[in-house]
C-alpha cells in the first residue's frame, strides 16, 4: 500500500466529499499535514491524473476542484 502526503485543507476537502461514514486511515503529521494510505488501484488512477510537476496535494486538490464543478485556470 502506498501513501500520499496532503495538506490539512486538502484532506478536509477530500473528507467532505465522502458519501456515508468516513473511515479515517490517514496519519496526522506533526506539521498538521496527513499521510494517506491508498490501495494500489487508487494510486494508479491518481497517477494517471497527475500533471508534470504536481505534488500529491496538487493533484488531489485539482481533482477535488474539478469534481465540485470548477474549471482549470
Amino acid at each position: 500500500m502506498r501513501r500520499i502526503h496532503l495538506r490539512d485543507g486538502t484532506y478536509q476537502a477530500l473528507r467532505g466529499l465522502a458519501l456515508g461514514a468516513f473511515r479515517q486511515t490517514a496519519e496526522r503529521q506533526p506539521d498538521g499535514s496527513w499521510l494517506v494510505p491508498l490501495a494500489d488501484d487508487t494510486w494508479d488512477r491518481l497517477a494517471a491524473q497527475r500533471l508534470p510537476g504536481e505534488s500529491d496535494d496538487d493533484v488531489v486538490a485539482r481533482v477535488i476542484h474539478l469534481t465540485k464543478g470548477g474549471r482549470l485556470s
